[in-house]
């Protein structure tokens, strides 16, 4: 192992201007939209670990109220079989469809030292001659299980935030204690990074003490985004089919409960859904070309 920049090097792969995806545990990864979206590609693309944060300067493990900072343990039988801290982890993978790969970080939101950790994932993207960093995330919010989940964007430039319409997000407009995720954008904009914060709402009904830990819908939400943004060509009807059975067992839940159906009714004739649609990813040009030939056999017919 070799030690650079308070990081941990298992190997220092080649990598050709890679794209970054960012993945969080903390305030803003309502059902798992940052974590999971990156556990999901982690899986998906048999990414390969290369380094390591080490938990020692940015995590402090009795945070009241925070379980899931503490170490995962398991005992049987009066022995102990499991004991697993958590991990900032760094993976890269070697994208045979594109000209940037990717490096996969997932971590933990630092308890201290904010800009030092934030400084170290900064400081490995500059070493790699990272290309532009994505941080996806999740917040808990009234939308209505049986549609798309809303997706809202933050970016480190007006160019970048122009070219995130095009893929079905909305310009987030906030102001009051920040994410971490937007220290994170604070910092990169300063060295002057390419860096999006990627925001999925994830259904949640307070009313009815409904909680979905790990939603699929806002998962799937920002991974269609990246599966176009990232050049990745992957098929995720396993993340489809996951969404379709939360549909189900939360319909059912609904249809034995006459108060949360109309509850779940009224939510959808508030909510302006906006279906996704991957943008043709061609110039302008090549756009009009396209329709001429698309006419010209129009006619022809």
């Amino acid at each position: 192992m070799t030690l650079q920049d308070n990081l941990l090097f298992l190997e220092k792969p080649e990598l050709r201007q890679p794209y970054l995806l960012c993945g969080i545990n903390g305030w803003v990864d309502g059902g798992e939209a940052a974590t999971g979206t990156v556990q999901y590609l982690i899986k998906k693309l048999r990414a390969k670990k290369f380094a390591e944060m080490p938990l020692a300067r940015y995590h402090v493990f009795q945070v009241p109220g925070q379980l899931s900072l503490r170490p995962q343990i398991k005992i049987e039988n009066g022995l102990l079989k499991k004991h697993v801290l958590p991990q900032n982890e760094f993976f890269y993978w070697i994208n045979p469809s594109s000209d940037h790969d990717l490096i996969l970080y997932l971590g933990t939101e630092p308890n201290t030292n904010w800009e030092e950790y934030t400084e170290n994932i900064l400081n490995l993207a500059r070493n790699f001659n990272v290309s532009r960093i994505y941080v996806p995330g999740g917040v808990l919010d009234k939308t209505p299980h049986t549609r798309e989940a809303g997706v809202f964007c933050a970016c480190s430039s007006r160019e970048l935030r122009q070219e995130m319409m095009k893929y079905a997000m909305q310009s987030s407009n906030y102001e009051g204690p920040g994410s971490f995720s937007i220290t994170m954008l604070h910092m990169a904009q300063k060295r002057k990074m390419p860096f999006v914060s990627i925001i999925a709402r994830s259904t949640y009904y307070p009313e009815f003490n409904v909680v979905i830990p790990r939603n699929p819908k806002a998962i799937k939400a920002i991974v269609l985004r990246l599966n176009s943004l990232l050049h990745l060509n992957l098929d995720i009807s396993d993340l489809d089919q996951e969404a379709s059975e939360l549909e189900v067992k939360l319909n059912f839940m609904a249809s034995h409960n006459q108060e949360f159906q109309a509850y779940i009714e009224e939510l959808e004739k508030e909510y302006a859904e906006v279906k996704y649609e991957a943008p043709l990813d061609i110039t302008a040009n090549e756009a009009v070309l396209l329709a001429e030939e698309f006419l010209k056999e129009t006619r022809d017919e």
